[in-house]
């Protein structure tokens, strides 16, 4: 009870202070004469909160069930990381780490010496003390992780199995530390706007904190994915869930956002672009938490909570969205139309924000549609995989290809002659690459061409313009490590995608089968009570004459939380993988098992890890010029971030019903397919596919039946009707008025010097 009035009385701290921050405003010219309290208060406020957490941290290490947070999510017998842990594994939690990073960020501007004017820094910190007071505010009266509890126990009720794992003790924080941070960029860009200070040092000030979120939301999602990846035991990283789909959103715009200050810190150009991105990536970021927590979805992702919460936090949504167009509006800065060499840095940047703001609204709209659709007539659709894959997938192959020339190019104009010649020899060996591959591995797609193509494209350009064009330093090595990373990864879901192996059947302990050129052997199986679970641990045998393995999958069950979990054996051969989980028990002596192989999966994760760093070599050149290296101790733990699957069967008939499994929601799982779920109702209706199939029944007749049946929500592709058209022209038709305004506002010329 101690630790509960404690807590309780540092977030009342915390909210006095912020609320302190905002009657400043009240004054005229307030945030000059009050600076220095707006200061002071801003620190405070940071180590109430932080006081406040530790508590909860605290009570959550002694497992002090006087707090229902603690008692809810926790229990004796967790291991001590899942208790740390487990403080932010809940939507109280979750809340509570939100607002300390909100309130860090706003300390760490109080403290750290930038060229900004007091003007400036008063009125960032005001807006930053805004934003903290509804969150807080929203914290202490909603959302309380430090209310007593009611109940007496001495145990405790435990934490998500699912949650229980070293990658979703880290995913968090650093996806919290991209999400938040894009709150300064916010308050930066209202502040510019206020003072019409919007210019080449307010991009080099904004930038610093624009750079610091996208490191961390390249940690988080690159983190997230991985987990997804081996903890849930379904062999894919990315699902296109809405959850994930909130995630992605904010990190498309901030880096829409770096591309936009380069080119307004060199030129001054796309400055009303640059503060438009600047408010929406945090804009974003709020409706993802309200997405997350207003229980309209269901996500292994999101937080079951009540829907009172989510409107609140869409109050919130609706002021911050209000205040920021308001006072955009107001201060819209005009400028004259800017004439433009197409064979320009300039055009290409354009360009490339163009096809970044086109992805982000088709993912945002594919997110959201469904629930729109249900607002209106009270029918369910179904947005996943397939939709994505159509609609981004096009613009993600434009963005490689033009990405790949925008950092050969000069700022201006560039002689055409010059440009060919730079381009010339990583063109010609990424031709030769894809040549020599499809003539090695005849069987391949038109997808995984391209893929590669592309891949190779971005990956040569970006180390022949280090090497040949345009060496500067330590500018120059991140261009070429984010730019790189981003082919690297192309080529990891390509390969991974185009050339994946699958075995799913069944299998006796002593028994073998042949799989990809190895003998996979199940020697045994033991039970064993581990801490807080009881396993089923199987031990399997993988060899092809040369090499020898043991892969050691397990079914876990939690007692405490009486669930069930599936545990991945995995085996990394020169950046491929092996990947094998068990599904259900036949009997005493048969398991069903699922097998993968996996070319060149780590290439995605090897992507990330170099996209980040490019961002981290990035900020270290800023931080040293703006006497920031110890904000570097927390980025540098965000590279510590280390994910699509595919299909190939024997049979055609097989090979069909895995296709059109892949394209069926499981009703019960949120954006499984009944070809990932291991639900019965997915077994069941797998079956009926497959009676379907040999049948002989099309495509469309089986899609007809299950939606006439369950409805249009079983479907991951949404139809093509009058209800969906814009859902699947929505994307096209951004991208055509984007053509058209960027030929009207900017005067682009095709000649060359």
């Amino acid at each position: 009870m101690l630790l509960t009035q404690l807590g309780n009385f540092f977030i009342a701290l915390a909210l006095s202070a912020s609320f302190i921050q905002l009657c400043t405003v009240i004054f005229k010219r307030g945030y000059i004469r009050f600076a220095s309290i707006i200061s002071y208060m801003t620190v405070i406020h940071f180590f109430s909160i932080s006081i406040a957490f530790l508590v909860l941290i605290y009570g959550f290490i002694v497992s002090d069930f006087s707090i229902q947070n603690v008692l809810e999510n926790s229990h004796t017998l967790k291991p001590m990381i899942y208790k740390i842990s487990g403080s932010w594994g809940s939507h109280e939690g979750s809340m509570l780490l939100w607002c300390w990073v909100m309130a860090l960020y706003g300390f760490l501007i109080s403290i750290y010496k930038q060229r900004l004017s007091v003007e400036i820094k008063s009125l960032v910190l005001i807006f930053q003390g805004f934003l903290s007071f509804g969150f807080v505010f929203y914290l202490y009266f909603l959302s309380n992780p430090l209310k007593a509890s009611e109940v007496i126990s001495q145990e405790g009720y435990g934490l998500n199995p699912l949650l229980q794992d070293p990658g979703l003790a880290f995913h968090p924080p650093f996806l919290y530390l991209g999400y938040v941070g894009l709150s300064i960029v916010w308050s930066f860009a209202l502040a510019g706007l206020i003072k019409n200070s919007i210019n080449k040092n307010w991009a080099r000030s904004i930038r610093i904190w624009a750079l610091t979120s996208w490191i961390f939301l390249t940690a988080g999602i690159s983190l997230g994915s991985w987990w997804a990846y081996y903890e849930l035991g379904w062999g894919g990283y990315w699902f296109w869930d809405p959850v994930e789909n909130v995630s992605l959103i904010p990190w498309i715009i901030a880096t829409a956002l770096l591309h936009n200050l380069l080119a307004l810190e060199k030129k001054e150009i796309l400055i009303n672009w640059s503060v438009l991105l600047s408010l929406l990536g945090f804009i974003l970021s709020i409706i993802g938490t309200f997405i997350v927590r207003s229980g309209l979805i269901t996500s292994v992702h999101a937080f079951a909570s009540d829907p009172t919460r989510g409107i609140f936090i869409i109050l919130l949504l609706f002021i911050v969205t209000l205040l920021s167009l308001s006072i955009y509006a107001k201060n819209y800065i005009k400028q004259p139309n800017i004439e433009l060499n197409f064979f320009s840095k300039e055009t290409f940047l354009i360009i490339n924000n163009l096809l970044l703001s086109v992805i982000a609204f088709t993912v945002f709209l594919g997110t959201i549609y469904p629930l729109i659709v249900e607002t209106i007539n009270n029918n369910r659709i179904s947005v996943g995989p397939p939709f994505y894959n159509i609609t981004v997938i096009p613009f993600a192959i434009l963005l490689a290809f033009f990405s790949a020339l925008g950092p050969i190019l000069a700022w201006h104009k560039n002689r055409v002659k010059e440009l060919l010649l730079n381009i010339s020899l990583p063109l010609s060996v990424a031709l030769i690459f894809t040549f020599s591959a499809i003539l090695y591995l005849k069987n391949f797609s038109l997808i995984f061409i391209l893929g590669l193509f592309i891949g190779l494209w971005l990956l040569f350009c970006s180390l022949m313009n280090l090497v040949f064009v345009r060496f500067k330093g330590l500018n120059s090595w991140a261009s070429c490590c984010a730019h790189s990373g981003f082919a690297i990864l192309i080529l990891g879901v390509t390969f991974s995608s185009s050339y994946q192996k699958e075995y799913e059947g069944l299998i006796q302990i002593n028994n073998n089968i042949n799989f990809s050129g190895y003998t996979i052997k199940f020697e045994n199986l033991k039970e064993e009570v581990v801490e807080n679970y009881l396993t089923n641990r199987g031990k399997f045998n993988l060899s092809n004459g040369n090499k020898e393995f043991f892969l050691y999958p397990e079914k876990r069950f939690y007692p405490i939380e009486q669930s069930q979990t599936t545990e991945a054996a995995i085996i990394t051969q020169r950046l491929s993988q092996f990947y094998l989980v068990m599904g259900d028990k036949i009997n005493e002596e048969t398991w069903v098992i699922r097998i993968w192989y996996k070319p060149l999966i780590m290439l995605i994760w090897v992507g990330g890890l170099f996209m980040g760093l490019g961002g981290l070599l990035s900020l270290l050149k800023r931080i040293e010029n703006r006497q920031l290296k110890k904000i570097s101790f927390f980025i540098i733990i965000s590279i510590i971030s280390s994910n699509i699957f595919a299909k190939n069967n024997t049979s055609s008939y097989e090979n069909r019903v895995t296709d059109l499994s892949l394209q069926i929601r499981c009703m019960v799982c949120q954006s499984q397919t009944i070809d990932d779920s291991d639900a019965p109702l997915a077994k069941d209706l797998k079956q009926l596919v497959r009676k379907m199939v040999y049948e002989g029944k099309s495509d469309d007749e089986i899609f007809k039946f299950l939606s006439d049946k369950y409805g249009d929500y079983i479907l991951m592709k949404p139809r093509f009707n009058l209800n969906n058209l814009l859902l699947w022209i929505g994307p096209f038709l951004v991208f055509l008025v984007g053509v058209f305004k960027i030929f009207k506002v900017f005067k682009i010329s095709f000649k060359s010097s």
